[in-house]
């Protein structure tokens, strides 16, 4: 029988949701994690992981583009079982729902009046799609990381920003943070003539961050360097590095 005493930070792998708008750090935390690794690219976005030992995997957004993520999909799932990769990165969800919408109207030929999707079907499709998939991933037995765009959601009237979620269909927004442990925004700080790329790790205004790793002890500050060992020399070496709030 398994004891929470035999649990540990280094025991256990890291599964991150990385939320923040474009151009803020995202792929480059996520390229910082352990290798060999494996980077499903939604979004042309490879470059960012260029002259590190991830393979990865691009799809055309068409019907046909889904179905190439799904056989490629299972090959790495049998390929971390077997030990090849250390991470395997979503990059990122936005690309994930075109390819997925892609799929969904290749299945339902219905549409709107204006030739588009319907949202009682379609976009109910997707996110089944998607939810799957992202149940599959988390299970998966190494590091994962998932890259999402950040919603503003805006009262139309007054302009008072009422909510930030990551971007995703309908109530995905609010599910799938909780398949992770961890749930960084990114944020970026200028100090003098730096610029300085952060991830908040914990709940700020109505950004929603947290981290089951940092514990009841606050081992993470609430903003860190978007490095993967920055994070984990504040996880594993608290009483070397704990930081000042």
């Amino acid at each position: 029988m398994k004891n929470a005493q035999d649990v540990s930070i280094t025991t256990e792998f890291y599964k991150v949701l990385i939320v923040g708008p474009p151009g803020t750090g995202k792929s480059v935390f996520a390229s910082s994690f352990p290798t060999p690794g494996f980077v499903f690219d939604f979004s042309g976005g490879i470059v960012l992981y260029r002259g590190l030992n991830f393979d990865y995997g691009q799809y055309p957004i068409a019907p046909q583009g889904w179905v190439q993520f799904e056989t490629e999909f299972r090959e790495v799932t049998k390929l971390v079982g077997e030990g090849k990769y250390d991470t395997v990165i979503f990059d990122d969800t936005t690309g994930l729902i075109d390819l997925a919408m892609e799929r969904a109207l290749q299945l339902d030929p219905k549409r709107n009046a204006a030739g588009g999707p319907l949202w009682s079907v379609h976009y109910q499709m997707v996110r089944n799609l998607i939810e799957g998939k992202l149940r599959q991933l988390i299970n998966l037995n190494c590091n994962i990381v998932v890259l999402a765009h950040m919603d503003v959601v805006k009262d139309d009237e007054t302009g008072a920003i009422l909510e930030v979620k990551p971007l995703m269909t309908g109530q995905l927004s609010i599910r799938m943070p909780g398949y992770f442990d961890e749930v960084y925004y990114t944020a970026v700080r200028k100090e003098g003539d730096k610029v300085k790329y952060m991830v908040q790790t914990v709940s700020i205004g109505l950004k929603n961050a947290r981290s089951r790793l940092s514990g009841k002890e606050g081992l993470l500050p609430h903003f860190v360097a978007n490095d993967y060992n920055e994070v984990m020399a504040y996880l594993t070496q608290p009483t070397k590095k704990k930081a000042t709030k």
